[in-house]
């Protein structure tokens, strides 16, 4: 019961999450005995949790109430792959930029040497 109120209360936690706050309520030894509450809430006929998809970036699944029905996953979660492929495509971009000034610049230094020695000749 803790563990469906905590759910009912924040939404979706992972199972370490779920232990900390429901352990105010009720003595919670580890997050083994967590998984399996969950599990058996899982594996009921009519199924009180689900398992959702891990998020990008983070380690570790979350879990959902089915009292108001099938949890909604969202958006951002499912384009956060994308996302991070574009800020790669980025920083693939920026290194290519920087290294094009760092040429331009060796190639205006070169030129101003070659001026210099051009000028050199009329003086």
């Amino acid at each position: 019961m803790a563990i469906m109120a905590e759910l009912l209360l924040r939404g979706p936690q992972t199972g370490g999450e779920l232990r900390q706050r429901a352990s105010r309520m009720q003595q919670i030894d580890s997050l083994e005995q967590v998984e399996n509450l969950l599990h058996e809430l899982m594996d009921r006929e009519d199924p009180l949790v689900s398992k959702l998809p891990r998020q990008a970036g983070r380690k570790e699944h979350r879990y959902a109430q089915r009292l108001s029905g099938e949890p909604e996953i969202e958006e951002q979660e499912l384009k956060a792959p994308a996302a991070i492929l574009q800020v790669r495509a980025e920083n693939q971009r920026l290194e290519e930029l920087e290294s094009e000034v760092d040429q331009l610049k060796r190639e205006i230094t070169e030129l101003k040497r070659e001026f210099e020695s051009f000028r050199r000749q009329f003086e």
